[in-house]
C-alpha cells in the first residue's frame, strides 16, 4: 500500500472547505478540532488549517507538516470515505502531543477503523 499523501487525498479548494465547515460534524480537544463529513469517494481527504495568530511562518509550516505526517502514518486506521479538516490551535505542543490529539479526535468522532 502506498503510504504517501497524494494530491487526491488533500482538500484544496476553498469551496470544499466552506462546504465542510457548513455541514460537518465536529469533535474537539485541547489544542485541536476536527470537522468531518462523508464523501462519495472511496478514500479520505484531509485539510489542515491553523487559528489566527499562530506564531510565525516557520511555526505554522511545522505544525501543518507534522499533522500531515501524522495523518499519512495513520490513514489506514481511519474509516474510508470522509473529508476531514483539522484545526490546530497554538500552544506548546510536541509532535507526540499532536499525535495523541489526532488519535483522540479520530476515536472520539467515530472515524477509527478499530477502537
Amino acid at each position: 500500500m502506498k503510504r504517501s499523501l497524494t494530491r487526491d487525498e488533500r482538500i484544496g479548494s476553498s469551496s470544499d472547505f466552506k462546504k465542510i465547515f457548513a455541514s460537518a460534524a465536529t469533535s474537539s480537544c485541547r489544542g485541536a478540532k476536527i470537522f468531518f463529513i462523508h464523501n462519495e469517494k472511496g478514500y479520505n481527504r484531509i485539510g489542515i488549517t491553523l487559528r489566527k495568530k499562530y506564531g510565525n511562518a516557520v511555526q505554522r509550516n511545522y505544525a501543518r507538516r507534522s499533522m500531515k505526517e501524522i495523518f499519512r502514518n495513520n490513514k489506514d486506521t481511519i474509516k474510508p470515505g470522509f473529508d476531514i479538516i483539522l484545526i490546530i490551535y497554538p500552544g506548546d505542543y510536541s509532535f507526540r502531543d499532536r499525535e495523541e490529539q489526532f488519535h483522540f479526535l479520530i476515536r472520539r468522532s467515530g472515524l477509527a477503523e478499530v477502537d
